[in-house]
């Protein structure tokens, strides 16, 4: 290998590394105040707010979908920035995270750990750190504020997710 190669290799492979490394980074959507985990739910202790955890990944076209069709409607990112504690959490991330027990895991393991099988998946817990209902795929942005409702208005505690959605 001549030396101008060489050196221009030296010089791209740097470049390259960090190139790859911000496009593998999986994002939560824009406008929202997702927080790691354990800050989402020690957040979610105090302030007694429910809990939504977003476990999207990169590459995940539905994922994007939910972001541009239903993330950026400017009602909803209002009410679950107001009404929720809100986690993201990276399904293929081998970046640690530490539970509000203490206990030091991946990203990645505590979505094994929590059975996702797929994104996007959102999981509801309550102020009181139940959780209480998931939903996997692409939601809408009626059902999304639905669940925001079921949860902010105190639905959750006389009655099942079914039953308030079959009221309305």
């Amino acid at each position: 290998m001549r030396a101008s190669s060489l050196r221009f290799s030296r010089c791209l492979l740097p470049i390259l590394a960090f190139a790859a490394a911000s496009i593998a980074a999986a994002a939560p959507p824009d406008g929202y105040d997702f927080r790691p985990l354990g800050d989402a739910l020690r957040l979610a202790a105090t302030d007694r707010k429910p809990t939504l955890i977003y476990f999207g990944r990169y590459g995940c076209t539905t994922c994007r979908k939910m972001h541009a069709e239903v993330f950026s409607d400017a009602e909803l990112m209002r009410r679950y920035n107001a009404g929720f504690a809100l986690a993201y959490v990276d399904t293929e991330s081998a970046d640690r995270i530490r539970l509000p027990n203490g206990e030091h895991t991946t990203e990645m393991q505590f979505a094994v750990r929590s059975r996702i099988h797929g994104t996007p998946t959102f999981v509801f817990i309550s102020p009181d750190q139940k959780p209480l209902f998931r939903k996997a795929g692409l939601q809408s942005v009626a059902q999304m504020l639905d669940y925001c409702e079921y949860l902010t208005g105190d639905h959750y505690r006389n009655q099942t997710l079914e039953e308030f959605l079959a009221s309305r």
